[in-house]
């Protein structure tokens, strides 16, 4: 589902700051170009993922580049308390600008020149991405470039000022490489994943490399540029699509963004849900046939997702361990739920069902018992839309294994 429709957002970069979300993107110029015109980069702000707000737009006259039709993809990190924009122009250059004031700026050139000038590397320097490690110190790196016709991207740490490279770019090695360009990184479980265009990834044990290609992990029109975050104990990708996929002829010069959520096989390869690319995030509706426990919008921050034979489910449930589901669409009047969940033996468990957050007014409450297959919990609830949020009580080390829920459809 696309998030900023008939904008020309594209390109996303999000990233978490004060509780809220805010994507870094270029800007299509809009419909019938005859290749990518995109005049200025873009920060919209987020608190529920759905709708989403227009905090600034920063034009290239406003750095070294001057009046450009071509403000290529950007990147954003946050140190010492500024905030660090980065940007490009074509497959040329690569800039950074700085605020003092947060991440939706106002944003100043940093350098009046390129941080990255154009020929520095034998590769286009352009797409930068920004990561931020774990290791004690917070190490930052600078990637960027292109991997056809035989380039390569490359990785350069950064100073502690993030505006200055403490080393010369490295070129980054892809065990049976893909042909593409926008590189992005994250890590899981001291695993390094760089993905690219069309949701090609590979991953490592080193943030330099070598990197060994794991496949592409998601398909829906030509996946564009795409980039993962975590927000509230979730884990999305979002990426691009033309605006007017489906149609003939398609526009790929003028994009849109969705997201979806992401999870992790427990050998760590990546996998997501094809039904999300249409129902999107954060938002549900109550005649689907099945809303999966992984779908969450907010969950307490022991919970985590596990493969299982057919699918994912959420482990790690104790006494006030919660999941939030916000905007459930169209609930009938009292409308009964059903669980899906395995208890753990041995343990003691009740599911309350609360309106808008853990303490919320409660709504439902059901006991699990060890016979549970599925769990039936009568609501007191209007018609309409919900934020029904589940709260585990009980003794024990773990609780419950969640599944999923729906409701018991209205018989004609």
């Amino acid at each position: 589902m696309r998030i900023i429709p008939n904008q020309g957002v594209c390109d996303p970069h999000v990233h978490i700051y004060n509780g809220k979300a805010y994507m870094f993107s270029t800007h299509d110029r809009g419909p019938g170009q005859p290749i990518f015109r995109m005049d200025d980069w873009r920060i919209y702000s987020s608190d529920d993922l759905l709708n989403w707000k227009l905090e600034y737009t920063f034009h290239p006259e406003e750095t070294f580049l001057g009046k450009c039709e071509e403000c290529y993809a950007t990147d954003a990190a946050e140190r010492n308390g500024k905030y660090y924009f980065y940007f490009s122009q074509a497959q040329s250059c690569i800039g950074v600008a700085v605020s003092e004031n947060g991440p939706a700026g106002p944003y100043r050139d940093a350098l009046g020149k390129p941080l990255i000038p154009p020929h520095m590397v034998d590769t286009y320097c352009y797409d930068p991405t920004v990561f931020i490690d774990d290791d004690e110190a917070k190490t930052p790196y600078l990637l960027f470039g292109f991997t056809v016709i035989g380039k390569r991207y490359y990785i350069a740490r950064l100073n502690e000022d993030m505006i200055s490279l403490a080393e010369e770019p490295r070129p980054i090695e892809i065990v049976n490489t893909w042909e593409n360009d926008a590189c992005w990184v994250t890590k899981r479980n001291g695993i390094y994943y760089l993905n690219s265009h069309e949701s090609d990834y590979a991953t490592s044990d080193n943030i330099y490399g070598p990197y060994t290609y794991r496949g592409r992990f998601w398909s829906d029109a030509y996946s564009d540029h795409g980039t993962f975050f975590t927000y509230h104990n979730q884990t999305y990708f979002t990426y691009g699509v033309p605006e007017n996929w489906g149609e003939e002829p398609v526009d790929r010069f003028y994009r849109t963004t969705k997201i979806i959520y992401a999870h992790y096989r427990d050998n760590g390869e990546i996998v997501a849900d094809p039904f999300i690319k249409k129902a999107g995030v954060a938002q549900y509706d109550a005649r689907w046939d099945e809303i999966k426990s992984v779908w969450y919008f907010a969950a307490s921050d022991e919970l985590y997702k596990k493969e299982t034979a057919d699918g994912f489910e959420m482990r790690g449930i104790r006494d006030g361990s919660y999941l939030y589901y916000p905007n459930i669409a169209g609930m009938r009047q009292n409308a009964l739920l059903h669980i899906s969940g395995r208890p753990v033996p041995g343990s003691a468990c009740s599911i309350e069902i609360r309106e808008n957050s853990p303490f919320g007014p409660v709504l439902g409450f059901c006991k699990v018992t060890d016979e549970s297959g599925e769990i039936l919990c009568r609501l007191e609830n209007s018609y309409g839309t919900h934020n029904l949020c589940f709260v585990f009580r009980g003794e024990g080390e773990e609780l419950l294994r969640f599944s999923g829920f729906h409701f018991e459809p209205v018989k004609d």
